[in-house]
């Protein structure tokens, strides 16, 4: 009569309630802390992209050595200078591609010649069905299509006036770098070994994703705009930039990049020349996304691709182009601090690709 029953205690089911009240809060903070989360995300991609060059200027001159701010200074300055040089030519090319479209015999006037001699053309009976839905007409307009780019690049250049944000968290990371950790170590000395290791694997993963990421986006995205600009494809500094911005959404943004310039270049082109420039574009696509990437760089976030593209969702969703693209950094060190604790493990086995990774 006086014994109790102890009843097993569901830990795991505890862990995971546990963690969609986390994700839920989460998500909740994303939303409504985003001026602040999303520049300081940027400062740490940033961070993370510019520490191999500034080991390297280290390395390699003694007065950099002595005061290694000099070489996050000329870092920083040089890619301030590059990105000015770079909008100066994108909103030239604005202009041209703008002009290309309105003037007499220009894409506007292509199209309607084009879309009109579809109509004539013996398809079989579907002749009658494209030409008659509108849908299909607007999303092939070159104006649909320019107004698709630009707001991409504008919305990813949304951060831009928030830089001075960017700028003073990327300055206080390169500050504390040093004297964080010596700080968190006396203020929890239970905890700092698995910090320390949290912060060092996540640390090495975001530094890998991060230059190896932008070095593939950079040679794909100029090899993409020599070819565009080889066909006389109006507009090609556009789509270079929209696809090395695109690149790094994973799984499909690269490819779907390619969708805008190809839709000018039917319109533009004869029928051979587009498809023979389409097929060069999904080559270099699957060039640095299949072979150079993952051979060169051993670049492998080791993730569902379930679970990537509901990362790249969700982010898209809160904080637009530029949420889609730290979404996935963010996911890798959510991933690594899961891994640490036996608790929370198996919910970082649930987000890998191969549990034979985690083995």
């Amino acid at each position: 009569m006086g014994d109790t029953i102890n009843y097993p205690r569901r830990s795991n089911s505890a862990t995971t309630a546990n963690f969609a009240i986390i994700v839920l809060v989460g998500y909740l903070v994303l939303t409504y802390l985003k001026p602040i989360l999303m520049p300081f995300c940027i400062a740490i991609l940033i961070y993370f992209l510019i520490r191999a060059p500034e080991q390297y200027l280290v390395a390699r001159f003694e007065i950099v050595a002595r005061m290694p701010v000099l070489a996050y200074g000329v870092m920083i300055g040089f890619g301030a200078a590059l990105s000015y040089a770079i909008s100066i030519l994108l909103y030239s090319n604005i202009d041209q591609f703008q002009e290309e479209m309105t003037k007499d015999g220009g894409l506007n006037d292509k199209f309607k010649e084009k879309w009109d001699a579809l109509g004539e053309t013996n398809l079989y009976g579907l002749e009658e069905v494209i030409t008659n839905q509108e849908t299909i007409e607007n999303l092939v307009n070159p104006q649909v299509i320019q107004d698709f780019a630009t707001n991409i690049l504008a919305d990813f250049a949304t951060f831009v006036t928030t830089m001075i944000t960017v700028a003073v968290f990327l300055i206080f990371l390169i500050l504390e770098e040093k004297s964080l950790p010596n700080r968190f170590k006396a203020a929890f000395p239970e905890s700092h070994v698995r910090v320390s290791t949290i912060v060092s694997n996540s640390s090495e993963a975001i530094s890998t994703y991060v230059i190896s990421k932008a070095t593939c986006s950079a040679g794909q995205a100029i090899i993409l705009g020599f070819l565009l600009w080889s066909f006389d494809i109006p507009g090609w500094l556009i789509f270079a930039i929209l696809t090395f911005m695109m690149d790094w959404i994973p799984l499909l943004g690269a490819l779907l990049a390619t969708i805008p310039p190809m839709m000018i270049a039917l319109i533009a082109l004869d029928p051979t020349q587009a498809v023979l420039l389409g097929i060069l574009m999904v080559m270099n696509q699957n060039l640095w996304a299949q072979l150079i990437e993952p051979n060169f760089f051993g670049q492998k976030l080791g993730i569902s691709p379930l679970v990537l593209i509901l990362t790249v969702m969700v982010s898209a969703s809160v904080w637009g182009i530029s949420g889609a693209i730290v979404g996935v950094p963010i996911m890798i060190i959510a991933r690594i601090a899961l891994e640490e604790d036996e608790r929370t493990k198996p919910i970082a086995l649930m987000l890998a690709m191969n549990v034979h990774e985690e083995e």
